[in-house]
């Protein structure tokens, strides 16, 4: 099996209820504004994340990561080596949970310091979000959440802390709420994968092996997406 896998089912609104068509037409909303005013102080969403700082490969940004210890949300951006990646990337957001604190999962010892990681968001260097992708649990040693379990995560993520600005923590919770659908097909065959792996070896080894690192991936046209939802409200809103 060649991976990762790239989905290329197309972004569709038709798969949308008029409440959810709504719903996400507020949340494009709040992207866009959160972009405006990144934009407004000369700035976007990976030049703010990076600062000052130089860029280094490898490095989380920012350093010891944004997290928000009562909603027990965690993220960073860091890059790997061009070469590593199939698809054209400046970055990534990693997003994660603290599935304990949350309640769900059973505290583990062994997961004490480690959250549960619940979707990467793949970046360009102009700050655009171009498609989100999932890994492989060795890639970020936390415990492994079902696609319910990540769902779930995501449907209340949100930051707080001091440490990341509002706009970017904004900008992240407004896109996955925009892309919620997409995202949980993204975790659909995330598993349908792994358990493929699964059907002639041990999971655990699965799970541990190196040259399984991005499952699956699929792309996104941000600016293309909006402009095709305002026309779908419109239209069923006559």
């Amino acid at each position: 099996m060649k991976l990762p896998q790239i989905l290329k089912t197309p972004h569709a609104w038709s798969d949308y209820t008029k409440a959810d068509l709504n719903t996400a037409l507020k949340a494009a909303a709040k992207l866009v504004r959160s972009m405006q005013t990144l934009s407004e102080r000369h700035e976007q969403v990976v030049q703010s994340i990076i600062g000052g700082d130089v860029f280094v490969e490898w490095d989380h940004y920012p350093e010891n990561d944004v997290r928000d210890d009562k909603t027990a949300y965690q993220y960073f951006y860091h890059a790997h080596p061009g070469l590593q990646r199939p698809f054209i990337e400046h970055g990534h957001f990693h997003l994660f949970v603290h599935a304990e604190k949350m309640g769900m999962r059973r505290p583990n010892p062994r997961y004490a310091l480690c959250p549960a990681h619940l979707i990467t968001i793949s970046m360009d260097a102009q700050g655009i979000p171009n498609g989100f992708f999932v890994v492989n649990r060795w890639v970020t040693k936390g415990p492994w959440l079902t696609k319910e379990q990540c769902a779930l995560g995501l449907k209340h993520f949100n930051i707080q802390a001091r440490k990341g600005t509002k706009e970017i923590n904004q900008f992240l919770q407004a896109l996955i709420q925009l892309y919620q659908p997409t995202i949980f097909k993204l975790l659909e065959q995330r598993d349908l994968i792994m358990q493929k792996l699964s059907e002639h070896r041990d999971r655990r080894s699965v799970f541990a092996d190196p040259m399984i690192e991005v499952v699956c991936y699929v792309p996104i046209q941000l600016m293309d997406d909006i402009a095709s939802l305002e026309s779908a409200v419109q239209d069923i809103n006559k």
